[in-house]
């Protein structure tokens, strides 16, 4: 037979490992259930994305541009994957360490392990810039307490099963576990030594007789006495002053020889028991009951199972419902948007020439449809906020009084349509985080004026513009850019639709000709204005520079790095740009040979990307092709290579293709 026929606990999972599930399932739990009572109070003080956002907050610099530079627009996807991993793997050593401990220690390592878990998340919540105060901490707290309890049920299972009792023990120590929790002890021997009977599992012991011996209590019609032995080893009846005659021992009762201390032999009886006590240290105690084998170890399978199948019902259902109610949180936001018809610019944008856009296979399109359009910025959960109820407030240094202005106000206003090329500052050299939109929206420029505000150069006492967004960013914004006749706007459409609500929907904050960071605010809902001394933006106080023009930049589109073209005619295409400043001539060299000018297509604006081409007589072999573009003030785009860190990459795009 085989270790597993022999014992089939072998076949059982050990106890570490469902432990293990125990804290798998217990994190789940504590997970799903903080995600519905975050649909209660905001979608954003769910754990895992609080804690992301701390994470967020607190990266370094260096990491944030880490993590673009490798997941792009995946980056919040991978964070929050990431904490789940690093959840799973902290509740697997925790189930499997708890299992192990006994009862009162892994009570106190669950409560300390799920504790730390609501610290944390409840801490992360409350301490968001866009924080609604103790609230927030809600879904965290109900999680761990909720995590703890099915911890704890669970490792209860677990245990040791102790429904049979410990062995009683005779005069000599001889151990009889047939004895259930009210039974009396073993009978005495007789004065030669005779074994007293020993009944069934249900019985009451009765005492041995002898000279002037008292008679035991009654037994029970289905627990009567079995024979004492005789003098010789034979049967014969219980005796005693008005004792009755036991009955003789049925077929599935047949008596079992036992030891004396002398050597006689005793009875023993029981429902189809064998042999319940002996005396010496030969004796080999058994069990009297099924029970017993649980008192050795076994843990109740039945229970455990059970309550794993329900808490993974009810945690399932509880996370379906609350992401389902967190999704739908947002309805009045989108019926807000779905209800919106934009009106028509009071400043329409001057069409496209013709010639804007070049047919080349494989480079960008002229105008980046809203899909496709890049998207970075630090929120895990993308704000859907109401139009009907969104405000916008100004206020702070040369504001002659704050305003407050809704969004019907801002409709009402004449609306300026503009193509703008939008440059994310993590971008880097040729890499995708830029692209160009047609927006709608109304002049920045006239909501300050009517303010009061005036730019430095004339006097104004504020040279920062402090953007704040519903959930909570800060960007800043130099006064003078904005009121130098530029068309920064408040922007309330993208692409002839209504702003989508991953880009700022009702309202974003735009200003050609510098990154994002400093002049795109999405929801958009506060603008301060103060200075540059007295208050440092979000990004500022990371590390990033508080000023930051757009760099001169083009990028090689097609052919496409590591391609493998045909020898003979390859078009080589892209885009530069150098927003606000305009792009004056684009070159491309083959190799380390000399520069060569690219065609350039027709310029919209300034304020937009320009697309190029350049047609290559491609001989055999690997080439290098390098792209340079030059501004309409004249500079050239540097050669010199550096990172995004603290005001934009620069450097110049380069593709290594083989041609066949």
């Amino acid at each position: 037979m085989t270790d597993e026929e022999k014992d089939p606990r072998a076949r059982r999972p050990p106890r570490a490992a469902l432990g293990a599930l125990s804290g798998l399932l217990g994190a789940f739990g504590a997970l799903a259930v903080a995600e519905l009572a975050a649909s209660a109070v905001r979608p954003e003080a769910g754990p895992v994305v609080a804690v992301g956002g701390a994470a967020i907050d607190r990266a370094p610099a260096a990491v944030k541009d880490w993590a673009i530079r490798h997941f792009g627009t995946d980056d919040k996807l991978v964070l929050q994957v990431g904490i789940l991993a690093v959840l799973a793997v902290v509740a697997v050593v925790l189930g499997a360490l708890a299992a192990r401990l006994g009862r009162a220690a892994a009570a106190v390592l669950v409560l300390a392990a799920f504790g730390l878990f609501g610290t944390v998340g409840a801490l992360a919540a409350t301490g968001r810039p866009d924080s609604t105060g103790y609230p927030d901490a809600l879904p965290s707290a109900l999680g761990a307490l909720f995590g703890t309890l099915l911890l704890h049920t669970l490792l209860t299972h677990l245990r040791p099963t102790t429904t049979g009792t410990g062995p009683a023990t005779g005069r000599r120590g001889v151990s009889d576990p047939a004895t259930g929790p009210l039974d009396r002890p073993a009978p005495a021997a007789g004065p030669r030594g005779e074994s007293g009977p020993v009944t069934g599992p249900r019985a009451d012991p009765s005492p041995a007789t002898g000279p002037g011996a008292e008679p035991g209590p009654a037994t029970g019609p289905l627990d009567r006495p079995a024979p004492a032995a005789g003098p010789r080893g034979g049967r014969e009846p219980v005796t005693g002053p008005g004792a009755e005659p036991g009955p003789a021992t049925g077929p599935q009762d047949q008596p079992t020889p036992v030891t004396g201390p002398q050597g006689e032999l005793g009875l023993a009886t029981g429902s189809q028991a064998g042999p319940s006590s002996a005396t010496g240290r030969q004796a080999d105690p058994s069990s009297a009951s099924g029970r017993h084998s649980e008192a050795t170890g076994d843990f109740d399978r039945r229970g455990f199972v059970r309550t794993a199948v329900a808490a993974a019902v009810v945690s399932a259902s509880a996370g379906v419902v609350g992401r389902s109610l967190n999704g739908s949180s947002g309805e009045d936001a989108v019926a807000s948007r779905r209800r919106l018809t934009l009106p028509a610019p009071g400043s329409p944008a001057r069409p496209v020439p013709a010639r804007a856009g070049l047919r080349v296979p494989g480079i960008s399109p002229f105008h980046t449809p809203n899909t496709g359009f890049y998207r970075v910025d630090t929120a895990l959960v993308v704000p859907k906020v109401d139009a009907t109820a969104w405000r916008l407030r100004i206020h702070g240094k040369g504001v002659r009084r704050p305003v407050v202005h809704s969004f019907g106000d801002l409709l009402r206003r004449e609306l300026i349509e503009r193509d703008i090329t939008l440059t994310c500052v993590s971008n880097e050299v040729g890499g995708p985080y830029v692209g160009n939109a047609r927006w709608i929206g109304v002049r920045l420029a006239d909501l300050l004026a009517e303010a009061g505000v005036r730019p430095p150069s004339r006097g104004g006492p504020a040279d920062q513009l402090v953007a704040r967004s519903v959930d909570g960013m800060t960007l800043g914004t130099p006064v003078e850019d904005v009121l130098d006749g530029r068309d920064a706007m408040l922007a309330v459409g993208m692409n002839g639709e209504p702003l989508p609500f991953a880009h700022g929907f009702p309202v974003r904050m735009l200003v050609p000709g510098l990154y994002g960071y400093v002049s795109a605010c999405k929801w958009i809902e506060d603008i301060e204005l103060t200075t540059f001394d007295s208050y440092d933006p979000y990004w500022v106080e990371r590390g990033w520079a508080r000023r930051a023009p757009v760099k001169t930049q083009s990028r090689i589109d097609t052919p496409k790095p590591f391609a493998r073209p045909k020898a003979g005619p390859v078009m080589v295409a892209g885009v530069a740009w150098a927003q606000h400043r305009g792009i004056d001539k684009v070159e491309v060299r083959v190799d380390d040979g000399p520069w060569q000018e690219a065609r350039l297509a027709a310029e919209d604006s300034r304020d937009t990307w320009r697309q190029w081409s350049f047609p290559w007589q491609a001989a055999k072999g690997p080439h290098t092709l390098t792209v340079r573009a030059t501004d309409r003030t004249g500079r050239v785009q540097t050669e010199r290579r550096t990172r995004t860190i603290p005001d934009g990459a620069s450097g110049r795009h380069s593709v290594v293709v083989t041609v066949d």
